[in-house]
């Protein structure tokens, strides 16, 4: 059976999304205006693009960069099932200026690039994008995703990284530490520390093994099972801890201890 879903996330409205499970459909010869990049979950999506036919596998990300026509249909037999991102390319110019290091350019190498971290990532971000989710993982994501896709494989992909800021991971830290029942976005870590997104996201991860939306959803689970072991029930303890709702807090309560909070047992 063929599905297809498309939308923006009202947070993000220079993104729009696509998820999509195609068997027989073409498309036709086309463009976008917009940075066209996905990550193909099951078999394989064919491509004409730039004079030659492609092939994109499974766990393989396709870029098509923004006037460039293309077409679109099944690599295999069982078709392709795809998450895409479609970037506006002025939105992409306001981020990356805060990069930092030598200026990435928002044009991609190559359109097909096989990187599993990159892969992870973006697969990550959509479904950020498609569920409640924190809008410090949202934003983390982004950051996280666009700096790996241009400095890896932008047209400047020698371009060096730059250097960590320490402090900046340590204000970070004790912020997260203090404010942890609050939905922290990135604009208010950049103020706090004076850095830019990337560069913040960069040396906390760097310092401390996770990124600063994983150690704050950390937080909130650690503080949520004395919530439990205290008798709250999972909604309160959901509201008390600053979750987006009761599934967003199930979720990341058994990405952390491996069952669901209706299933942990204190005595």
């Amino acid at each position: 059976m063929e599905t297809s879903s498309l939308w923006r996330h009202p947070d993000h409205p220079g993104i729009e999304l696509l998820s999509a499970r195609y068997t027989r459909f073409e498309f036709s010869r086309h463009w976008h205006d917009e940075l066209a990049i996905g990550v193909i979950e099951a078999g394989a999506e064919g491509l004409d693009y730039r004079g030659d036919r492609l092939l994109i596998p499974e766990q393989h990300i396709v870029a098509i960069n923004p006037a460039e026509v293309h077409t679109g249909f099944a690599g295999a037999d069982q078709g392709w099932t795809y998450r895409m991102f479609y970037f506006d390319p002025q939105l992409l110019g306001q981020l990356l200026e805060h990069a930092g290091g030598p200026p990435l350019d928002p044009v991609i190498e190559r359109p097909v690039i096989h990187d599993p971290a990159l892969f992870t990532l973006l697969l990550a971000l959509h479904r950020a994008l498609e569920q409640p989710s924190l809008s410090l993982t949202r934003d983390t994501l982004l950051s996280q995703c666009l700096e790996r896709l241009f400095r890896h494989h932008g047209q400047r992909s020698s371009t060096p990284t730059p250097a960590l800021d320490r402090p900046a991971a340590q204000r970070v830290h004790d912020y997260l530490h203090d404010h942890w029942r609050s939905n922290v976005s990135l604009d208010t870590l950049e103020t706090v520390t004076g850095a830019s997104r990337f560069q913040l996201i960069r040396s906390f991860q760097a310092s401390y093994g996770v990124t600063p939306h994983q150690f704050l959803l950390l937080l909130k689970v650690r503080h949520a099972k004395r919530s439990l072991a205290a008798g709250c029930s999972q909604l309160d303890t959901a509201l008390a801890c600053g979750f987006y709702d009761q599934s967003h807090f199930s979720r990341n309560f058994k990405r952390a201890f491996g069952v669901p909070p209706s299933h942990y047992r204190t005595g």
